[in-house]
This record gives C-alpha cells, structure tokens and sequence, in this order.
C-alpha cells in the first residue's frame, strides 16, 4: 500500500486539495462515476466530523491498496474527545449536535469496506491517544470472496520521503497466506534498493526458514537487512515465523499478547541459526508484524476493543499512533475471515 495524501481538516485550502487528488487518483485507478461519486460523499463526511466533534484536530489521508486486490483506501484519525458508544453512533438518526445523525452510517453504507475506532478520553488512562478512526474501503473490482484472510498493512517513509526502506510483500494462496517483512538497514535510496532488489521473492512450497535462508544468500554483499518471513494456513490453524534481528510479531489471541522476537544478526551479513516459531492460530487470533519502526511500549489495555476490529485499520491506528518518527515504519496484520470461518 502507498499513502497518497495526508491533509488536515480544518481550512479550505487543504480540504480542496484532499478533494482534487481524490478526484484524480480515483479516476487513475479507473473506478466508475457511482464509486467515484460515492468516495467524495464519504470523504466529505469524514471532513465534517473532524470540524464538528474534533475542532479540525484530525487528518484525512488516501492509500492505493495493491494486495490482495486493487482498492482505494480513505483513512480519517482525529484527536477529539472521542465516542462513547461507537454502536450508537452509527446507527441513522443518532446525533450529538443537532444535526440529522447520517454521517458515520452513510460511510458504512456507500463503502465496501469499513470500520470505526473510537478510545475516548475518560477511557484512555493507558494510550499516548484518544480520538476516532474511520477507514473506508473501495475496490475497484467486485471483491473476491474467496479469500482466507483478512489483511492489513501500513508502511511510511521517514519524513514521507519518496524512497522507503521497509518492506511488506505477501502471496495468498488456497488456504495459506505467506508474507515477507523486510527492514533495510537505515533508510532512503540505499535501503529501498535493498528490499526492492529481492523482486517478487516468496512462492508457495518452500519452508519459511528455506526462504530465510535463500534471502540472506540473495543480500550479500549489500548493506543487509533483518526480516521476518510469516505463514498462516487455514487448513491446519497454525502460524510459523522465521527471523533474523530486530523485528517482532504479536500474536493476540484469548485475551492475551504474545510477543515473539529473534535473535540478533543482519540477513546479507552475519547472524546466528534462524530461528523459526509455530503456534496454533484459531479463528479469532490476530498476528502483527511489525519493524523497529512501531514502538513497543503497547499492551491490549492501550487500545481496548480494537482488536476484534478489521486488521486494516488496526494497522493504521497502530501506524498512527505507535509508529516512530525517526525511521521508516511499516505494520502488517492478519486474521481469518469471518465469512471463512466453520
């Protein structure tokens, strides 16, 4: 996923900017006039909110979405009081300031896709955050309701620069889902050419520490890189991840947070054994990946209820909130779909 715009609410001058490269990207990545028509309705719903119940304090931004399919993304993160009763508040009619109290369901319904975080002040004693999350989704072709897993994923540059050096790459499968995430060492040009280099790197047979091993061998004699490489498969309700250095995945699951690190080492360079971890992964587990980009300081108290929620906007809260400004920062989740589940 690549993020297109970030823009504050509050002044008109921004406003008519995010609007005028939603028009474009939306026509670029060729959506009919409906889609179209529905993704500014939306977008100007999300603006409205952040002005009424945020005071402007919040940002609207625009992701192109590749994997598992092509789609646009409409992600809104304020700073306001937040909502008590996000159940409520979707619901038409249910309005806290004299207005008609359509706005957060007339997202649900024009969307394909769509979620809503909300951690209110009084509630959040144990977060650097309180505010909403809003994240709505279009693809640009029916979407296949095939798919295993429900993904999620958000990588930033440092500084938002053009050249990125973390890495998310994923192959889905019949049953499985397999990804790669990839840190070059230090960031900009040097370290994208790292990651990019390895091209379309995963397939679908070899063991995730084979691959491991095949990655480090590719990056010698670059500056290196730490990675993970990750498999959920379906049909067996397992997890296994392989790693080298300073990465590390969560695995939320019963009301508890796993953490599952590995040992020190640059892929290209040295490093010890590979170290290769397998779990149960029962329907309603999350599994987080994330780089040295994503402060590690969260616990599930920091965000109450939001991981029940899609793992698409549980990436980007994450991202948004955790990510460090210092680095490049990239967050990937993954749960089973509902509609999969037996």
């Amino acid at each position: 996923m690549k993020l297109l715009i970030e823009q504050g609410a509050k002044g008109d001058s921004g406003v008519v900017l995010l609007r005028s490269k939603l028009r474009a990207v939306s026509r670029r990545m060729g959506f009919g006039d409906l889609q179209r028509e529905h993704m500014e309705l939306v977008c100007n719903e999300m603006v409205t909110n952040q002005n009424k119940f945020a005071e402007g304090n919040g940002l609207v931004q625009i992701w192109e979405i590749s994997d598992p399919a092509p789609a646009l993304d409409l992600f809104a993160f304020d700073y306001g009081k937040g909502i008590l009763n996000v159940s409520s508040a979707v619901q038409d009619g249910y309005t806290t300031a004299g207005t008609m109290g359509k706005g957060l369901g007339a997202i649900r319904r024009l969307s394909d896709d769509s979620e809503i975080y909300s951690l209110p002040a009084e509630h959040a004693r144990n977060s650097d955050w309180h505010g909403t999350a809003v994240w709505s989704r279009f693809y640009r072709e029916d979407r296949d309701p095939g798919y295993f897993h429900d993904l999620g994923s958000y990588t930033r540059a440092y500084l938002d620069s053009n050249f990125n050096g973390d890495l998310i790459q994923v192959r889905t499968g019949e049953s499985k889902t397999r990804w790669l995430h990839m840190d070059g060492l230090g960031h900009g040009r040097e370290a994208e050419e790292v990651v990019t280099g390895i091209g379309h790197f995963l397939d679908a047979e070899t063991p995730v520490d084979g691959l491991m091993q095949r990655l480090s061998t590719r990056l010698q004699g670059t500056r290196g890189a730490v990675a993970m490489i990750s498999e959920v498969d379906h049909a067996t309700r397992t997890m296994t991840i392989c790693g080298v250095g300073d990465m590390v995945a969560y695995l939320v699951s019963c009301g508890e947070k796993k953490a599952i690190s590995f040992s020190p080492g640059v892929l290209g360079h040295t490093h010890r054994s590979l170290e290769t971890f397998s779990y149960p992964f029962p329907d309603q587990a999350l599994l987080i990946t994330a780089s040295d980009g994503l402060r590690r300081s969260m616990t599930l108290r920091s965000f109450p209820d939001l991981w029940r929620l899609h793992p698409q906007l549980i990436a980007l809260v994450l991202g948004q909130v955790m990510g460090r400004q210092n680095d490049d920062r990239s967050v990937f989740t993954i749960r089973v779909n509902p509609n999969m589940r037996k």
